[in-house]
């Protein structure tokens, strides 16, 4: 007895591809597959972790739509706004206090300590002026001379300028240090307009302390660079920009809070302007 029949089915399979349906017949391949087929080449094994997401996936040029927020019911609401407005406020009161007394407040144009705070400032910068003038003419002098000099004068000059700008920064250092002592000296009331112009120009001036005491270093770190063609300004601020910045900030909020507190009356407005002359 034959197991295949007419109709093409049977009841066994006769070669590979062969298929049994759910009638329990063996029917033949489809046309054109064979068992001459090749078989599929394998999946190679991916070169990375997988994925999230397909990354080759083509996605839509158009942001999908939001997915609408779940409701919340009012009440819950109304008690996370009313909690909400209660912490607020409470932050707002606690820094209104506590930067009271630094902006809200101003002096008065008969107020002895404020007075003796302005003077001491415009005295101290006098100070820092001075230097700054002198050190920076001393460098500009020491470059005309490197440029008209010969290779064996060269150094005698580079040693010579080193050595006086030490000097130079030596007796500021001495001159800050005696500012800082004059400044704590004053007996200004603790949350007065005074005592925080104290605190922040004993902040500056220490800015100012840890400039002098880097300069010479670095300017012998500038004349040691074969490779850098910047001048010993723009060289200090490339490698160690913070010594700028930080001078800058702490002469900014000690400016700010002199032009904030300073006597309604703009009795002081020319001593503020000279102090801050950017400001």
């Amino acid at each position: 007895m034959t197991l295949y029949r007419c109709d093409g089915m049977s009841d066994v399979p006769h070669s590979p591809g062969w298929w049994q349906a759910g009638d329990g017949r063996w029917y033949p391949p489809p046309p054109g597959l064979t068992d001459e087929m090749p078989a599929r080449a394998p999946t190679p094994a991916p070169d990375h972790p997988p994925y999230a997401f397909d990354v080759n996936a083509q996605w839509p040029s158009m942001p999908l739509a939001p997915t609408p927020p779940r409701q919340r019911s009012r009440r819950g609401s109304l008690i996370i706004a009313g909690v909400a407005a209660i912490v607020v406020g409470a932050l707002i009161l606690n820094i209104g206090i506590a930067i009271l007394p630094q902006s809200s407040k101003t002096a008065s144009s008969s107020d002895p300590a404020y007075q003796m705070a302005v003077e001491d400032l415009l005295q101290s910068e006098l100070t820092n002026l001075i230097f700054l003038e002198t050190f920076w003419d001393g460098y500009n002098n020491f470059q005309d001379e490197i440029k008209n000099a010969t290779n064996s004068e060269r150094r005698a000059i580079l040693e010579r300028w080193l050595s006086e700008s030490q000097t130079e920064v030596d007796q500021f250092q001495l001159d800050l240090q005696q500012i800082e002592d004059e400044y704590a000296e004053r007996s200004y009331s603790d949350g007065s307009v005074a005592d925080s112009i104290r605190d922040l120009a004993m902040n500056h001036y220490k800015t100012w302390q840890n400039w002098a005491s880097q300069i010479i270093p670095i300017a012998i770190d500038w004349q040691n660079d074969r490779t850098s063609t910047l001048s010993l300004y723009a060289y200090v601020t490339e490698v160690q920009p913070a010594l700028d910045t930080a001078i800058e900030t702490t002469f900014t909020e000690l400016c700010s809070t002199l032009m904030t507190t300073q006597p309604s009356d703009g009795s002081y407005a020319q001593a503020i302007a000279d102090i801050c002359p950017d400001s």
